[in-house]
């Protein structure tokens, strides 16, 4: 794709109005692609409807993703909107910022918001071209294309988001990004106050980190999105591990509370992604009145329904030890046609082990499959509706 020659023609507000008509268009055919080019020879018609079709892939992630340019790598790495607010939150108190490994531009559009001045780093000149065109109604960033770590400029604060990418692998490990994570950590001496994405992937307990430092840990929906490591002044003072919930941006900090293990009671309580990742089912335990079920499994219990936003609630419904016969027994008899399993300490794939069912009805029910001692349990429940609190 021919970044800067897309950029160009789309400076013309005709053919900007030319590209909003191949939006609003229906499939497009191969003959249509092929009458298009034919009727628009001076039109760059393939470029723009490979934009259409980035647009749509990721309309959910980025609402406003028909009125940007993308990139299919730049996209991939990109906050979602829900996440893109929350990074600028957090730097409203700042007025001069730089938001390095700016990609397309998507945490950028929010961060520059009632800011006097921003500096926009990338390396790849491709990617600063699309995340210009992103912002060009913004008059407030210098664009700059250099490698992250070389910058020297004075700022308030710093967010960067280092290249976790490489071809189609992931990289999870820090000092394996681009810039590795010391070399972010080295920025401090520019600017104490930091903020930077790393993979949920990573096993946090590695990481050597300043004191002045917390880990957020941020979910979306219930799923984890991301590590955010936060220094200085961006960091939730006397608190080293956080757990955040978006979008009802609930949090829990560590406390290291004491929590008892308990039998399984009336109520599973499932925590939130993050709060699992980032170690703080005690803290929630605590928090809601629940214990645990086992010492090394993130699932929680209560003899009273608690419906909150921290988690979800399964009203339990049956327990029995792990044996295939009994289960199978027990969706024959409640007329189970939809049946979710989840397992925890429990070493067969849950699809694969969905298969050995014959589900024959029209109710619904979820089996966990836990480990406990030398054995396993299955706990037959119902999911609880928030909406009944």
């Amino acid at each position: 794709m021919n970044i800067k020659g897309l950029t160009e023609f789309l400076d013309s507000e005709d053919n900007r109005q030319f590209f909003k008509i191949l939006q609003g268009l229906d499939e497009i055919s191969i003959n249509k692609i092929q009458n298009l080019e034919s009727a628009n020879p001076d039109k760059p018609i393939k470029e723009l409807l490979s934009q259409i079709q980035l647009q749509k892939e990721n309309i959910k992630k980025i609402p406003s993703a028909n009125n940007l340019l993308l990139s299919r790598k730049g996209a991939q790495q990109a906050s979602s909107q829900q996440l893109a607010k929350y990074h600028a939150d957090k730097f409203q108190k700042f007025d001069i910022i730089a938001d390095l490994c700016c990609g397309i531009g998507i945490d950028l559009i929010n961060l520059a918001q009632n800011k006097k001045q921003v500096y926009a780093v990338e390396l790849d000149k491709d990617t600063l071209q699309i995340a210009k065109y992103n912002c060009n109604k913004l008059k407030n960033i210098k664009f700059i294309n250099r490698r992250a770590e070389e910058f020297a400029d004075v700022v308030d604060a710093i967010f960067i988001d280092p290249d976790r990418r490489s071809g189609k692998t992931r990289k999870i490990a820090p000092e394996k990004y681009s810039p590795p994570l010391s070399s972010v950590i080295k920025l401090r001496y520019v600017c104490p106050d930091i903020a930077v994405k790393l993979s949920p992937a990573h096993d946090y307990h590695k990481l050597k980190l300043p004191q002045d430092s917390t880990l957020e840990f941020v979910s979306e929906s219930g799923n984890l999105k991301e590590i955010l490591l936060c220094m200085g002044k961006l960091a939730t003072k006397n608190c080293q591990i956080k757990a955040v919930l978006l979008p009802s941006l609930l949090t829990i900090h560590e406390s290291r509370p004491h929590l008892d293990v308990s039998e399984i009671k009336n109520y599973l309580y499932e925590p939130d992604a993050a709060i699992i990742r980032a170690g703080l089912v005690k803290e929630l335990g605590n928090m809601i009145g629940y214990q645990l079920i086992d010492k090394k499994i993130a699932l929680l219990t209560g003899s009273k329904m608690i419906l909150n936003e921290f988690g979800k609630t399964y009203n339990v419904k049956q327990i029995m030890p792990f044996n295939l016969k009994s289960a199978r027994k027990y969706l024959r008899e409640h007329s189970i046609g939809n049946l979710i399993i989840k397992t925890r300490g429990f070493p067969e794939k849950e699809e694969k082990f969905r298969k050995k069912f014959k589900l024959n009805g029209t109710n619904s029910v979820i089996m966990f499959i836990i480990r406990r001692g030398k054995g396993h349990l299955i706990i037959f429940a119902l999911l609880q509706n928030k909406t009944l609190a």
